[in-house]
């Protein structure tokens, strides 16, 4: 529980250098390149670029499902304090377990190339720091925000706080699997090397506290732990000292890792194409080609799991998978001027770590995440998007999580342009968020949650993110060629053969 207060430091610390966002462009756009690739390896495939040189990407973000925030800072009045005093929150009605989660995303330099008609490759390197609570009982965060002062018992507590940074260098390979007019099917795959900078976790299945006066009994003691069933390690910890954009750029360069580990993307896209014939023409020399700089297909529907992996710590790492206490104190000494430099000390002493078995090494996990998403082609420049993606980590497990969501995208697309409005259930489904994505050629702005752009919206978090290509070049079409008849049926001659 006292590892709140720490969530709160670090939460107004990351706002502090930079913008936010949870979720990289979410559009599930055709020609979202290299981006596409962490949401479905098989997405590079049959791509609307044949060559992407991604220069960077950026996003960060903060959110929660426990309250609203009602304060100075903005995203357009940074400079103010983010002060998360009760005063400045607005507590959600639900009494539902709370989640939040508050970090950064920093792509580096990426490339993607067609090698064939039929084949694919991509290289990407992406830094990711995150500081994530799920399933924090109502009364243990409510108390957490009122400094603990609210006198009286609270039993069959929860929580699972961890904290991570690591860097991740991913080759994948996309092709075609198969192609008969009507059906179209592709694959891919993604091999991901984790260089793992610091991690640490507290976690509780059950804790009961109470919360008491000061008296000349109980000296400053101001929580007693009736009962803790709890765990907690961590490694490299001053790693999180200064986090900001330039950190995650060293991040993102590599060496100084105190973990390390192996993950996987695997993902396939199916494309049911109706209307084939429009899509082939006759070039200068008499062959029919297909033209790929065009979508072909009336419904697209898509499946992938990302990050199968874990991060092994057992450089200066130190882990209690088994804290037992009851019957203890919690002094107001203990709680007071917690923060980065001193959270590790004060930690042990709460927890009574001295009198636990220790552990010099612990794995970490990386956000397993099932992703499936179906796209409808509207009418020549619009599209509809739907899409879900469920976390695949269990509510204690160690380690980065995504949080679930469910989101509709229409969109307008275009080789130079593209505009698109994803409606979100956010935050495992309870949070309601709206946002807006733009893309001029290679430069790409947007948030999917906009609400913390309104002075008036109270949100619960907010993002923002921002992608740059060197350079792209998109697949040739029909410009300038002859066209010709269709060597392949499209469906309305196959209907009228039967």
């Amino acid at each position: 529980m006292v590892n709140l207060r720490l969530c709160g430091l670090m939460l107004a610390l990351l706002p502090g250098s930079v913008a936010a966002q949870q979720l990289f462009n979410s559009t599930r756009s055709n020609y979202s390149g290299l981006t596409g690739a962490s949401w479905n390896p098989a997405n590079i495939a049959d791509n609307r670029y044949f060559f992407q040189l991604q220069l960077a990407s950026f996003d960060v973000h903060a959110t929660n499902t426990a309250y609203r925030y009602t304060g100075a800072w903005s995203p357009q009045n940074s400079s103010a304090s983010l002060d998360l005093d009760k005063e400045f929150l607005t507590r959600s009605p639900s009494d539902k377990p709370k989640l939040f989660s508050a970090g950064l995303n920093l792509r580096g330099p990426g490339i993607m190339l067609r090698i064939s008609p039929t084949q694919s490759v991509a290289f990407s390197t992406r830094a990711r720091v995150a500081l994530q609570g799920n399933s924090v009982s109502e009364a243990l965060i409510v108390n957490a925000v009122d400094g603990f002062k609210t006198r009286g018992r609270a039993a069959d507590n929860t929580f699972n706080l961890n904290l991570n940074a690591y860097s991740e260098y991913a080759l994948s390979y996309g092709r075609v699997v198969l192609d008969k007019s009507l059906h179209f099917l592709k694959g891919g795959v993604t091999a991901k090397r984790y260089v793992g900078f610091g991690s640490g976790y507290l976690q509780s299945r059950q804790a009961d506290y109470q919360i008491v006066d000061k008296t000349a009994a109980t000296g400053d003691t101001i929580v007693r732990i009736n009962a803790l069933d709890a765990a907690f390690g961590y490694s490299n910890p001053h790693a999180f000292d200064d986090v900001d954009a330039d950190q995650a750029l060293q991040w993102l360069k590599g060496g100084g890792g105190s973990g390390g580990g192996w993950g996987l993307d695997v993902g396939v896209v199916y494309e049911y194409r109706p209307n084939m014939g429009q899509y082939r023409y006759i070039d200068k020399k008499g062959v029919d080609r297909l033209d790929y700089s065009r979508n072909k297909y009336k419904y697209r529907v898509a499946v992938s799991v990302t990050d199968i992996g874990y991060i092994r710590y057992a450089d200066n790492a130190t882990a209690f998978n088994n804290i037992q206490t009851k019957n203890s104190g919690v002094s107001e000494s203990d709680l007071d001027g917690i923060d980065l430099d001193n959270y590790e000390v004060r930690l042990n002493k709460i927890l009574r770590t001295q009198k636990q078995v220790r552990d010099n090494k612990f794995v970490a996990g990386v956000p397993t995440t099932l992703n499936v998403d179906v796209d409808y082609h509207l009418y020549k420049w619009l599209y509809a998007n739907a899409a879900v993606s469920q976390s695949l980590r269990g509510r204690y497990a160690v380690g980065m999580r995504s949080f679930s969501f469910a989101s509709i995208t229409p969109r307008v697309e275009s080789k130079w342009l593209e505009v698109a409005t994803p409606i979100t259930m956010a935050n495992a489904y309870h949070t309601l968020n709206y946002g807006l994505m733009v893309r001029l050629g290679p430069l790409v702005v947007g948030s999917n949650d906009l609400s913390a752009y309104f002075a008036s919206s109270n949100p619960y978090g907010f993002n923002g993110y921002v992608e740059f290509s060197l350079l792209q070049l998109a697949n040739g079409g029909k410009s300038n060629k002859k066209h010709g008849k269709s060597r392949i049926k499209d469906s309305n001659e196959i209907k009228a053969t039967k």
